[in-house]
């Protein structure tokens, strides 16, 4: 995440793009453990991570843990743009360094409301390509959810999206402001730890209302609405269904977080020169 104590360099144009290409790179790194977490969220299965892992590569072979992928980066290039370059211009243009824990939050959650916002559409279109077996491109998976009910159908779970990631991206880009602006840490292994440590807060408090999010994109879900969802889960199948795949989201987010971070670092030294 570009989460710093100090000023931003680069261009605001500069931090847009360096935060799609660390997107990209960090997601397809880790797209076999994302896709494995949402069947683990998604089904009724009580399979554990490997053997989830293990019947996705017998059922449907091992390049199939990529299933998606493509459609995904086209999702995360310009969502993971629109938080590093809105968190950025938020905090250059609406507060002065150094920033209280309140006004990051602020700017963490108008970075995740701008991006969830604008790429929606394409997240719902991905979860369909992702669970469907008769679903193979890009081009079927749009045309089976706009068949349901128009273009409403590509936002199709917004409210729960918003209201699960957007606290999740203002925790993750708060955490790890305020830890480099007290530790000060600049080097590649206190970056990693950083990054682990602002995805392990910010998944524990928001992993929940993700699992919320999913169940209300399944076609033909149940669920009136995203708090209707949060309280079938829990009366019929237990409060622990819904941090289902949590090992598998922290074994993706830890590194996904890490990886990021050090690919914009990367990026904004060596592109800037």
């Amino acid at each position: 995440m570009v989460l710093r104590g100090s000023k931003t360099k680069g261009t605001d144009i500069q931090n847009f793009v360096y935060g799609g290409i660390a997107g990209g790179c960090s997601r397809t790194i880790v797209a076999p453990l994302d896709r494995v977490k949402i069947l683990m969220q998604t089904t009724s299965s009580r399979l554990t991570l490997t053997e989830m892992l293990h019947r996705v590569v017998s059922e449907e072979g091992f390049r199939h843990l990529w299933k998606g992928n493509v459609l995904n980066c086209a999702r995360i290039l310009p969502y993971s743009a629109l938080q590093f370059g809105t968190y950025d211009l938020c905090k250059s243009f609406c507060f002065e360094e150094p920033l209280t824990i309140s006004q990051r939050l602020t700017c963490g959650s108008m970075a995740g409301f701008v991006a969830t916002t604008i790429t929606h559409p394409l997240d719902v279109i991905r979860h369909r390509l992702l669970m469907s077996t008769d679903v193979h491109t890009f081009g079927q998976a749009r045309k089976a959810v706009f068949a349901e009910n128009g273009y409403r159908s590509m936002f199709k779970g917004y409210g729960s999206t918003v209201s699960g990631l957007v606290p999740f991206i203002a925790v993750n880009f708060c955490t790890f402001d305020t830890l480099k602006s007290n530790l000060q840490w600049t080097s590649t292994p206190g970056i990693l730890t950083m990054g682990a440590g602002a995805a392990v807060v910010s998944q524990s408090i928001c992993y929940p209302l993700d699992t919320v999010r999913r169940r209300m994109q399944i076609k033909g879900t149940p669920y009136k609405h995203g708090l209707d969802a949060f309280w079938q889960i829990i009366r019929k199948e237990g409060f622990l269904k819904l941090y289902a795949g949590i090992s598998a989201n922290a074994l993706k987010i830890v590194p996904n977080n890490s990886i990021r971070f050090l690919v914009y670092e990367w990026c904004r030294h060596s592109l800037d020169l």
